[in-house]
């Protein structure tokens, strides 16, 4: 049986044919979102090389030495099998992309949390799958311990992405984050409570203290050292040209 499939697989035509279907695939669901992170430079580098270790085999199989015949069909064969493999994880990838971007929109929802993880998981599960073999540890736990750490960075990069365009650090969101803690601390009594919730709806209400706050957040995201010193750029410039 194993013999069979070996010489099944062996044999030039046959992965001239699993190429063509996986070709056609990426043609007819070009479109497929799913596949975006598929890009046409690899296609085109794939189909080059197939087309290098094929055209001996194919045209002239008589007239190359059987050890080049193995080995340009064995290099056939990698091809189809890494092309199988991206496409694998480009549809893998897709929706865990996917529920990145919805957790910037919904941070405090719990189940895409959830979703992200496994969806992430299984993503860097595949994507790392080689490399655990040759880690020169137990494979399971270095898998396990990389997709937490990327998805992690992940979600970071993502939630930090969105705040700095002002999609999701603004003062709706240090309004949840008061009035959450303000709930949660049972050192508090009820009056001071009370109180402090009044403020912090009216602080969350007024429009001129929402956009200086999210212009604040902003300048602390992406500029912070103009907070601290907001001269610095005339006074680098002056130096510069003093400098001349």
């Amino acid at each position: 049986m194993f013999q069979n499939v070996i010489g099944f697989l062996g044999a030039p035509f046959t992965e001239l044919i699993i190429f063509i279907l996986l070709v056609a695939y990426i043609v007819i669901y070009r479109h497929d979102k799913r596949l975006a992170g598929f890009s046409k430079l690899k296609i085109f580098i794939l189909v080059i090389s197939f087309i290098y270790f094929a055209w001996m085999p194919i045209v002239w199989p008589t007239l190359i030495p059987s050890p080049v015949l193995v080995l340009s069909v064995f290099g056939m064969f990698i091809i189809n099998f890494y092309f199988l493999y991206s496409l694998v994880l480009a549809r893998i990838e897709w929706p865990y992309r996917e529920r990145l971007a919805t957790l910037a929109q919904e941070p405090g929802n719990q189940e895409i949390l959830r979703q992200i993880w496994n969806s992430g998981k299984r993503f860097y599960y595949c994507y790392y799958i080689f490399q655990s073999l040759v880690s020169g540890s137990n494979p399971a736990h270095f898998l396990k311990e990389i997709a937490t750490d990327r998805v992690r960075d992940d979600i970071k990069d993502e939630l930090r992405r969105e705040g700095v365009n002002k999609k999701l650090i603004s003062l709706n969101l240090m309004v949840i984050f008061l009035k959450n803690r303000l709930a949660c601390d049972e050192n508090l009594p009820e009056d001071f409570k009370a109180v402090m919730g009044k403020i912090i709806d009216d602080l969350g209400q007024h429009p001129w203290i929402e956009e200086q706050v999210n212009e604040f957040l902003r300048i602390t995201l992406e500029t912070p050292e103009d907070l601290h010193f907001p001269e610095w750029s005339s006074a680098f410039e002056q130096c510069a040209r003093d400098r001349k």
